[in-house]
């Protein structure tokens, strides 16, 4: 494994205030680089709690944010000079995309990845990191199944698409690694997400978690650290050049294992709302790590209940911080008194 050699490192990570985009810029800053981070803070969730993403990068001289939208925003110019563009925002979401959501995700996930690879080749960018999605494999990935592009909802067809236009600028010569993630949580994950909708409703006044369907579906599920650690590493490792990973945090289990486990560790159980399976959802997803392993020198190291501790012990900040004298003292009086 070598590593690309740069006379100067700045990194652009767009969506660098989301969930993964933030740990990402952290990561870069930690290792030297100067980083761009563009976000739009688009309302759609929380402008506030992106903020709260972003705050210690924003304090690093290292970083500078650029508040753009990247549909209108003339990206030839903040590429310019970058060594690496990493490619993370999107309009995630395999619920979000059906119906009235398609014309957006298509927008924000195909078009915009379209104008990001386009200016990359324009501003002379030495490698794009795209992040890509399980998604795209529909029920294909399974252990020891043939996996394909076969995607069950307009998100994964997205995804699918992005990965279709790398193909037709890497013919123009630009250099683009692909990583498809499996189930990403951990601290600042989205409020729209499974773990942290779990652990709001262990909570005595929280909101119910609706399972849909009957809880055996299973996923890998992939700590946002390990994530993390394997696009800076694919940024970096030379020999990973145009190539497509998976990347798995080396846990499939099913999603009432998960609330079980989430129960134990906040110490109530997870109030649980039956509700139908939904169109879209496979039924169960496993990443095939070999590449990764060997190309990029990765491997995941976090198991699932020291993960999902990370993210209980964040998510009680987060959330203690948010609340009244009053409303403390209400949350924190042991149930049954």
């Amino acid at each position: 494994m070598s590593v690309i050699e740069r006379a100067e490192c700045t990194d652009v990570v767009t969506g660098a205030a989301g969930f993964i985009g933030s740990h990402l810029v952290d990561a870069l800053l930690g290792t030297g680089h100067s980083v761009v981070g563009i976000d739009s803070f688009d309302p759609w969730y929380s402008p506030a709690h992106r903020a709260r993403n972003i705050e210690t990068a924003c304090a690093d001289p290292g970083f500078r944010l650029e508040v753009k939208d990247l549909r209108t925003a003339d990206l030839r110019e903040l590429f310019d000079g970058a060594s690496t563009v990493y490619h993370l925002a999107a309009r995630p979401g395999v619920q979000h995309s059906w119906g009235a959501g398609l014309t957006r995700t298509i927008e924000m996930n195909v078009t915009v990845t379209g104008k990001v690879l386009d200016a990359a080749i324009s501003a002379g960018v030495d490698r794009v990191v795209l992040a890509s999605s399980s998604s795209i494999y529909g029920n294909t990935a399974a252990a020891g199944g043939s996996r394909s592009k076969a995607p069950l909802s307009p998100y994964g067809v997205s995804k699918a698409a992005c990965e279709d236009l790398a193909d037709v600028y890497r013919h123009r010569g630009l250099d683009i690694v692909t990583l498809r993630y499996f189930t990403v949580f951990g601290p600042r994950q989205r409020p729209d997400m499974a773990m942290h909708r779990l652990f709001e409703a262990t909570r005595r006044c929280g909101p119910s978690f609706g399972r849909r369907g009957s809880g055996r579906q299973s996923r890998e599920f992939t700590f946002v650290g390990d994530a993390v650690d394997a696009t800076v590493l694919a940024g970096a490792v030379s020999e990973a050049r145009n190539r497509t990973f998976d990347i798995g945090g080396g846990c499939v289990v099913s999603l009432n294992e998960v609330i079980e486990v989430v129960g134990r560790i906040a110490g109530a159980p997870v109030r649980v709302r039956p509700e139908p399976a939904p169109a879209g959802e496979p039924w169960t997803t496993v990443a095939a790590n070999d590449e990764a392993r060997a190309i990029l020198g990765w491997q995941p190291r976090t198991g699932l209940r020291h993960a999902l501790c990370a993210q209980w012990v964040w998510h009680q900040g987060i959330r203690l911080a948010s609340m009244s004298s009053a409303q403390r003292s209400a949350e924190l009086v042991p149930a049954g008194v």
